[in-house]
């Protein structure tokens, strides 16, 4: 439903949002809660957050295996539709070999309880 700006039974809009708090509404030390609220005191500190960590191997070594199984099902494909099965053999074992190492990448890595995958 579409209401004016400024309508006190907006629900979408909070007045904390359109308004900063009184001076009464401040903690004790002087400043305002980081959600603008009295009372309520938010999610952090204001303290920016840690750098992500590095990229791993891993995560480059899986990358490079995934375009590998790629590279050699398009080449594979390709010389198939191109007529000439012989080159097809080479790119098809490439990617077999990649696929396989995927999987037991994958089992080595799976929860014994059947849950999802385990990285890191």
């Amino acid at each position: 439903m579409n209401r004016p700006a400024g309508d006190p039974d907006d629900e979408f809009f909070a007045p904390v949002l359109r308004e900063p708090p009184p001076p009464e509404a401040e903690s004790a030390t002087g400043k305002v809660s980081d959600t603008g609220v009295p009372g309520v005191s938010g999610g952090g500190h204001g303290d920016p957050e840690e750098q992500p960590p590095p990229r791993s191997a891993l995560g480059f070594r899986l990358l490079a295996v995934a375009l590998v199984l790629l590279a050699g099902v398009v080449l594979a494909v390709w010389a198939l539709l191109a007529g000439n099965p012989a080159l097809a053999i080479v790119p098809a074992l490439v990617a077999l070999a990649a696929a396989a190492y995927l999987v037991a990448f994958g089992v080595r890595r799976a929860r014994s309880d059947g849950g999802p995958p385990t990285f890191g």
